[in-house]
């Protein structure tokens, strides 16, 4: 008879968790790390550069855009409501909401220049954007901003959920075990066999 081991199941549970740690740690690298509003950029008759709503984070937080995802929806715990959409203020029309890395800056380099409906599109420029429109920011590398607030996703209650889960499963396992033993046990032990005689 062959008794559950645990070593050998021990290579096997290691690489299934290391595997689900490795996702559970790419998921929830997303962190809130602040929000800038659209009119907090220089005025528009100084004909600023343009910025799309990722190169503003840039600016702001340090880094590249692609460090960075830009969401309109105020939450900074949930990572699942980004949107992935900024808040624009476009030469000559109403602030909008458009994809975190649009822009437009026709003719010479400059929201300003030439001038004319929507011939620019910033983020970070203060035009006709001024009910304090605000773009929340999260950064997306694995490895967190100075003074970034983490967000618990996936990799926290993933590996919660997994840790109950193996010991659920193993103590099933380590019971099986023992009620095996305990049979193999009995059946061997007989009334006829010397060993079972009560003395």
């Amino acid at each position: 008879m062959q008794l559950f081991s645990p070593k050998s199941c021990m290579p096997k549970n290691l690489v299934a968790l290391a595997a689900f740690a490795a996702l559970a740690a790419s998921a929830s690298a997303q962190t809130y790390v602040g929000s800038f509003r659209v009119q907090d950029g220089a005025d528009w008759q100084t004909s600023p550069q343009v910025y799309s709503g990722l190169e503003a984070a840039a600016l702001r937080f340090g880094g590249a855009p692609a460090d960075y995802a830009i969401s309109v929806n105020s939450s900074t715990r949930d990572p699942s409501t980004i949107t992935h959409t900024a808040y624009y203020s476009p030469w000559g029309l109403a602030c909008g909401v458009f994809p975190e890395d649009a822009k437009i800056d026709e003719g010479a380099p400059g929201y300003d220049d030439p001038g004319g409906t929507n011939t620019a599109l910033s983020a970070y420029v203060d035009d006709n954007c001024l009910s304090d429109e605000t773009n929340y920011v999260w950064r997306v590398q694995a490895e967190p901003a100075l003074n970034a607030t983490p967000v618990p996703g996936l990799g926290f209650w993933g590996l919660l959920l997994l840790g109950a889960v193996l010991g659920a499963l193993g103590m099933r396992r380590s019971h099986r075990s023992v009620g095996g033993v305990l049979l193999s046990a009995a059946r061997a032990c007989r009334p006829t066999h010397q060993s079972c005689r009560l003395k």
